[in-house]
């Protein structure tokens, strides 16, 4: 005799089951990496904070989550927020080299006028 069919859980998540994963298994949305929700707010705060340090620093951390999401073998995402976050901190570093290079050019005129 056939099994009896059962209907389906309509409080069971919708999503995707992982490749790979046997049949009847419970699939569970993906978590955003923490380093890379750090790294993210970091890049933010360079804009507002302190221009170069929490830049930097956000870029290891995007380096760090970037790592900790390939090796996660898809539980994890925030790949849009790695991506952002070293968007912002490149563009934060640049315009802060930029800067500091006005400046010790404007300081090195000023110094041979004297």
């Amino acid at each position: 005799p056939a099994a009896p069919a059962y209907p389906a859980n309509p409080a069971a998540p919708a999503y995707p089951a992982a490749p790979g994963a046997p049949v009847g298994a419970v699939a569970y949305p993906q978590q955003n990496s923490t380093n890379a929700i750090v790294a993210f707010v970091l890049s933010i705060l360079s804009w507002v904070v302190c221009p170069l340090i929490p830049a930097i620093v956000a870029l290891v951390f995007a380096s760090s989550a970037d790592k900790e999401i390939r090796a996660s073998g898809g539980r994890m995402d925030g790949r849009g927020l790695v991506t952002a976050a070293k968007i912002i901190s490149w563009i934060n570093v640049g315009v802060s080299a930029a800067v500091i290079v006005f400046f010790a050019f404007i300081l090195l005129m000023a110094v041979l006028t004297q």
